[in-house]
């Protein structure tokens, strides 16, 4: 397993209040219309991998998109949260969601039976409920097929406006070259 780093809390809170003298306020909720500020259209799911920050390779800026991100970028576990979005922004209001794997994802090293075995090892008490989890993994699949079955699951949940739905669209980042293709 490899080794791990990263600043700590306190290093953190001091980058923080280094930016302090150049921070500019977000608007609240309640200030926006009046400002005749939109709320974002556009929604990111990504991975987490330190790796691949859609913020970077799409030089995003504030207020722009709203960017979710999964272990192995993998939709799943956001579904609700992509439902609730819709509900805060305007059901329909939601025009576009990318999803976006990568390539050496660390979804694309493990296999979801691992996975649930290493986690059952330590919680044997739960492992009917771990069994039945869709687990961070691509199953052997590529991220282009990875991204596709993604995109197939949202294109799929009724729970989601048909505007989100049709507007869903898959990527893969390259992490050596940058480049993002539409899959």
């Amino acid at each position: 397993m490899a080794t791990t780093t990263g600043p700590t809390v306190a290093d953190l809170l001091a980058r923080n209040k280094a930016t302090l003298s150049s921070f500019q306020p977000r608007p609240l909720f309640s200030e926006m219309p009046a400002m005749d500020l939109p709320l974002p259209s556009t929604i990111i799911v990504g991975c987490c991998d330190a790796r691949a920050h859609p913020e970077e390779f799409f030089c995003l800026r504030p207020n722009e998109v709203i960017v979710l991100r999964t272990a192995a970028g993998r939709v799943s576990p956001v579904l609700k949260d992509l439902a609730a979005l819709e509900a805060f922004i305007g059901y329909g209001k939601v025009k576009q969601l990318l999803i976006v794997h990568h390539t050496d994802c660390g979804g694309s090293h493990m296999k979801a039976a691992d996975i649930k075995a290493h986690i059952i090892s330590r919680r044997p008490a739960m492992k009917p409920e771990i069994e039945a989890w869709d687990t961070p993994s691509f199953g052997g699949k590529s991220p282009t097929e990875s991204v596709k079955h993604d995109v197939a699951i949202v294109q799929q949940d009724e729970l989601l406006s048909e505007t989100l739905r049709k507007g869903t669209k898959g990527f893969v980042f390259d992490i050596k070259t940058g480049v993002v293709h539409e899959v």
